[in-house]
């Protein structure tokens, strides 16, 4: 998971980034699985190596299960999607991590979807040209 911080190491942002004066963090230790993405960013981190070596909320803690709660609800009923590049010749996008639930694929050719879990595969005659292949779970 990427966390991104500011100058004070509060987190932010989560997983995407669209402010480019935040600093990336990789964090492979699992200690934010399971949170909602609105309960993170109450947290301000030190990462090392992918561990989190120093946590410590900035937020006033009597909310933070509030905000967590009110994160994994909007989470629940927002749409998640997934972007790949396919790139000319290329026959195929696997996608992996997905989760369950009611899925759109938005592809620019013809094409063909196959699920097997949480694996799902975009095939379609070798491409003449870049093309982006995009799922949306809801």
């Amino acid at each position: 998971m990427k966390v991104y911080v500011n100058s004070k190491n509060e987190i932010h942002e989560v997983n995407t980034c669209s402010d480019p004066s935040l600093i990336e963090l990789e964090v492979t230790d699992g200690t934010f699985d399971g949170w909602s993405e609105a309960k993170i960013c109450c947290y301000k981190a030190t990462v090392q190596d992918g561990n989190v070596t120093m946590m410590t909320p900035y937020v006033d803690s009597r909310l933070i299960e509030h905000i967590d709660q009110l994160g994994k609800q909007t989470e629940a009923i927002t749409p998640k999607q997934f972007t790949k590049t396919a790139y000319i010749e290329d026959t195929e996008v696997v996608f992996t991590g997905v989760p369950s639930g009611n899925m759109t694929v938005y592809c620019t050719v013809p094409h063909t979807v196959e699920r097997d879990g949480d694996r799902v595969v975009v095939k379609f005659e070798p491409l003449e040209e870049v093309t982006e292949v995009t799922i949306s779970i809801i």
